[in-house]
C-alpha cells in the first residue's frame, strides 16, 4: 500500500533550511518509488474470456463454450440472459444455478468454463426467418449464440475477450470483427466492462465482396447461389456513404452486411456494425427510399426508442434512406418531391404516430412530420441548423431516442419554440 497522506505530508513540511528541506523531500520521493509496485497492483484487475462456437447443421445447434481465465477472483458471478425456447444444456466449471430465464454462473477463482446448446433457428410471426442454419450455411446474431450478462466482480474489474469457431469443413465465417482464418478474432467493447460478441454472422459457402469506401472498410456477403446483389450493394454504397457519413461522422470504421434467400426475413435488420438484408429487397424502391440505407442509418445510432418513439427512431431512417439519396444525386429533385408526395399519399388516414406498431403508413406519416421540423429549425436558424444536427446528437448519444429529447434538441438549436411540435399526432407529449 502507498504511504498514507503522502500529498499531505510534503505539503505540511515545515520551513527548515534548504539542505534538511531536500533531504526530506528526497526520503520521501524515495518512499513513493518503493511503494511502485503496490501503486501498480491496485490498478482495476482484467479477466480473459474467450468465447468458441461449433455450428452443427445435423443437429440444428451451436455447441458454446465460453472460458474464463483470472486472477485475484476478479469475476465472481456472471447473471446470463437466457431464451429458454433456445438456449438449453447448461454445464460448467463452478456452480450454476438456473431460474426463469436466467443461470447463475459462480467460477471458481482461477476461472473455469461455462457451456451451453444453442437452437440456432428462429421464426418470426410470419413463418420466415431471422436466424437458420442449413447443410451449406447458417446466418445468425453472436448476441443469440452468446448471451448476454450481468455480473458481480471486484471494484473496476473489466474484460478482454476474444471469440473463435469451429465450422464444417469448407466452410468459411464473416463477422463484425472480421473473417473467421484459425485465429482467436478480438472483442473490443470499450462501453462494457463484460464484453461479448454481438453483431451479424454468416457462414458456409460464401461469395464475399470487400471494399474501401470513404475511409470505411465494408464487407458484403452471402451464401454462393441465394441470389444476393452484392456488386449493387457496394455499388450503392460508393455512391451515398459520403453524404451518410455527413449527417453521422460516427459511423463505425467497418461495416459487414450480410444476405441470404428465402425463408429468411424478407426485409433488413441492423446489428452493431453489421446489417442482413434479404437478397430479393431492391436496393432502392418504388418509393425513392432503400432499406439498405434504412438499415444504415440504424447502424450509425439511430436505433433505441424511448416509449412511444418508434414512430421517431423507424421516421428517421427512412427520412434519412430518402435524403441520403437525393444528396447524393441518386435521384433527382423531381424524384425526391414525388417520393414525398407518395410517403403523402400513404399517410392518409394515420390518427396517431405513438403507435406500437411504427410500421408501413405510420413511417410514411414519420417522414413528412420530420421534414416539416427540418425546414422549421431551418427556417428559425437561418439555415444555420437543420434536422442533420438533431439526428446527429441524437446518435451521438447513445441513449433511448424520445419525444421531448427530440423536441428539446430542436428548439434549442432553432432558438425558439417550434410550433409544428404541438400540430403533431400524438395521443401524450412526453
Amino acid at each position: 500500500m502507498p504511504p498514507p497522506n503522502l500529498t499531505l505530508g510534503i505539503a505540511r513540511l515545515p520551513m527548515r533550511p534548504p539542505a534538511m528541506r531536500f533531504a526530506a523531500v528526497t526520503v520521501l520521493l524515495l518512499a513513493l518509488l518503493a511503494a511502485g509496485p503496490d501503486i501498480a497492483s491496485a490498478e482495476p484487475p482484467i479477466y480473459d474470456l474467450h468465447y468458441h462456437a461449433r455450428l452443427d447443421p445435423d443437429s440444428g445447434e451451436a455447441h458454446v463454450r465460453i472460458q474464463l481465465a483470472q486472477s485475484q477472483h476478479a469475476l465472481r458471478e456472471a447473471r446470463f440472459n437466457i431464451d429458454e425456447d433456445r438456449h438449453h444444456g447448461f454445464d460448467g466449471d463452478g456452480e450454476l444455478v438456473a431460474g426463469d430465464g436466467v443461470v447463475y454462473w459462480r467460477p471458481p477463482a482461477q476461472g473455469g468454463e461455462f457451456r451451453l446448446r444453442v437452437r440456432v433457428d428462429r421464426q418470426r410471426g410470419t413463418g420466415s426467418y431471422d436466424a437458420r442454419i442449413t447443410p451449406e450455411w447458417a446466418l445468425l446474431r453472436a448476441d443469440h449464440l452468446f448471451p448476454a450478462a450481468r455480473t458481480r466482480s471486484l471494484a473496476g474489474a473489466h474484460a478482454r475477450a476474444t471469440v473463435s469457431f469451429e465450422l464444417p469443413a469448407s466452410w468459411s465465417l464473416e463477422s463484425r470483427y472480421g473473417p473467421w482464418r484459425g485465429e482467436p478474432l478480438v472483442v473490443e467493447d470499450p462501453e462494457r466492462r463484460f464484453i461479448r460478441p454481438t453483431g451479424w454472422l454468416l457462414a458456409g459457402d460464401l461469395g464475399v465482396r470487400r471494399d474501401r469506401i470513404a475511409g470505411r472498410e465494408l464487407v458484403v456477403a452471402a451464401p454462393v447461389g441465394e441470389g444476393a446483389r452484392r456488386m449493387d450493394a457496394l455499388a450503392l454504397l460508393r455512391w451515398t456513404l459520403p453524404a451518410l457519413l455527413e449527417i453521422f461522422p460516427d459511423f463505425p470504421e467497418r461495416l459487414l452486411v450480410v444476405s441470404a434467400g428465402d425463408p429468411m426475413w424478407r426485409g433488413g435488420l441492423s446489428g452493431p456494425e453489421s446489417l442482413y438484408l434479404h437478397a430479393d429487397r431492391p436496393m432502392i424502391n418504388e418509393r425513392g427510399t432503400s432499406t439498405l440505407l434504412h438499415e444504415l442509418v440504424h447502424v450509425a445510432g439511430i436505433v433505441q426508442p424511448g416509449p412511444g418513439a418508434g414512430w421517431i427512431v423507424e421516421g428517421l431512417a427512412d427520412y434519412y434512406s430518402l435524403e441520403v439519396l437525393h444528396r447524393a444525386g441518386v435521384i433527382s429533385d423531381r424524384r425526391h418531391r414525388l417520393s414525398l408526395e407518395t410517403l403523402t399519399r400513404r399517410a392518409e388516414g394515420v390518427r396517431r404516430l405513438d403507435t406500437r406498431d411504427a410500421g408501413g403508413a405510420v413511417t410514411a406519416r414519420a417522414v413528412i412530420e420530420l421534414s416539416r421540423i427540418d425546414a422549421a429549425i431551418r427556417e428559425a436558424s437561418e439555415e444555420h441548423y437543420s434536422l442533420d444536427d438533431v439526428a446527429r446528437q441524437l446518435a451521438e448519444a447513445r441513449e433511448p431516442i424520445t419525444y421531448a429529447r427530440l423536441r428539446r434538441l430542436s428548439e434549442s438549436l432553432a432558438g425558439q419554440p417550434l410550433p409544428v411540435f404541438d400540430e403533431l399526432p400524438l395521443s401524450r407529449r412526453r
